[in-house]
């Protein structure tokens, strides 16, 4: 492979920030070492086909993608979506996450309480929901087993935020009626943290089917840029490839791992509940893919256990969502991400789920609120076998999945309110 060049390395001049118009920018990649290349300038490879990548990016990604001598295409970027039916609903928006948590909590005390992992940079709530049928304190002395489901590292994901969101809304409307559901929420100790950038969320944030295209926070940087790539600011494995070491590059790292609040948030949020705490869910979106470790480098996981455990929860998985299965490494070499630190310094399951569609033409990052019931629907089984498996997800390997996981379930629309109460006022 070419000696990869760093962002500074190619930009010997100022450029301006000033046009912030979007583009899609198409450029071959038939590999993953090429694939990796691309990305070690800093761009986010948004979509990956078998023999090119789609980065939407400024006129400042134009300017790298000259400079770095790449070839590429570029098309003006539409959202696909600015004249959807609104009759459809739209995307909650960050006050309104909030709210709908609130409330689970607030009319079913007796299973489910509104925590945070802490606040944003900005000072807003991660607003974070626990669903137990045991009170915290039985929970901590029967070791009960606890399991995360987390969404909206990257801003402009906002399917990432309605997706495990209508998980804890799937559970609590459930659990009185549903003797499978209520035996899970019975003996785990659930923890669904929809948001774990809310001040990117709710800069992206516009009229619940759109949004500006933001990617990472909103801490400014020196020089006048502004964001840190949440998910590439995890301690381990921290300054490899796919990070960015340009503040004004969309997969910047940071200055040093876990210099974000939000990700120390959630560093001190696991590693608290980590002796009991085995599983983790990551939400992304898109690409329709289960992705597992390694995402810092091309190896294999060491120890062969563990392979056959994530090689049968993601194939599992993958039969009910119909995604595609993977190492994350496979698409290109990522650092500093979320599923490598769970794994590689605390020993857990952790997976990302990059939820559809499964290319930017199909609707991207701003799918149409239309599909969010059914991309939450398809993605119900999965959920549930993490949970079901939360104790010890080694138990895929000598026992069979459970005859009510593989029946049909109960998958009713859920809905917590109105389309009129979900428009911001």
């Amino acid at each position: 492979m070419k000696k990869i060049l760093t962002t500074a390395s190619i930009l010997a001049s100022s450029l301006s920030f000033a046009d912030v118009t979007r583009y899609i920018f198409e450029v071959p990649a038939a590999t993953r070492e090429e694939r990796t290349y691309i990305a070690n300038f800093g761009f986010a490879l948004d979509e990956v086909q078998s023999d090119r990548v789609f980065i939407s990016g400024t006129s400042y990604d134009r300017d790298l993608l000259n400079r770095s001598g790449l070839k590429f295409i570029e098309r003006k970027y539409q959202d696909r979506w600015e004249k959807a039916d609104v009759k459809a609903g739209t995307y909650r928006s960050y006050n309104s996450v909030v709210a709908s948590l609130q409330n689970l909590a607030s009319n079913h005390p007796e299973i489910a309480s509104y925590m945070v992992l802490g606040k944003s940079f900005e000072g807003r709530d991660q607003p974070m929901l626990r669903i137990s049928g045991v009170n915290p304190g039985q929970a901590e002395s029967a070791k009960t087993p606890a399991i995360l489901y987390q969404g909206c590292h990257h801003a402009r994901e906002h399917l990432s935020v309605e997706v495990p969101l209508r998980f804890a809304e799937y559970l609590i409307n459930n659990y009185a009626s549903n003797e499978s559901v209520k035996n899970l929420v019975d003996h785990r100790e659930i923890f669904i943290a929809p948001i774990v950038n809310p001040d990117g969320f709710f800069f992206d944030y516009t009229n619940g089917i759109s949004g500006k295209n933001w990617r990472k926070n909103r801490h400014p940087n020196s020089g006048g840029s502004m964001g840190v790539d949440l998910n590439r600011n995890y301690g381990f494995g921290w300054g490899g490839g796919g990070a960015s070491d340009d503040p004004n590059n969309d997969t910047y790292r940071g200055p040093s791992s876990f210099s974000e609040i939000e990700i120390q948030n959630v560093r001190d949020f696991v590693k608290s509940k980590r002796h009991r705490m085995n599983s983790v869910m990551d939400f992304h979106s898109f690409s329709e893919l289960i992705l597992y470790p390694w995402g810092y480098q091309y190896d294999d996981i060491s120890n062969a256990k563990d392979v056959q455990v994530y090689n049968k929860m993601a194939h599992q998985m993958a039969s009910w969502n119909n995604y595609t299965a993977e190492q994350a490494s496979d698409l290109y070499i990522a650092s500093g991400v979320s599923v490598d630190y769970f794994y590689g310094e605390l020993g857990m399951t952790a997976f990302t789920f990059e939820l559809s569609p499964n290319s930017m033409f199909g609707g991207g990052f701003y799918l149409s609120p239309s599909k969010i019931e059914s991309v939450f629907t398809s993605n119900l089984k999965p959920m549930l076998y993490m949970l079901e498996y939360a104790d010890n997800p080694a138990r895929v390997l000598t026992e069979s999945v459970p005859s009510w996981l593989l029946n049909n379930l109960d998958q009713k629309t859920i809905k917590t309110a109105s389309y009129e109460d979900l428009i911001e006022k």
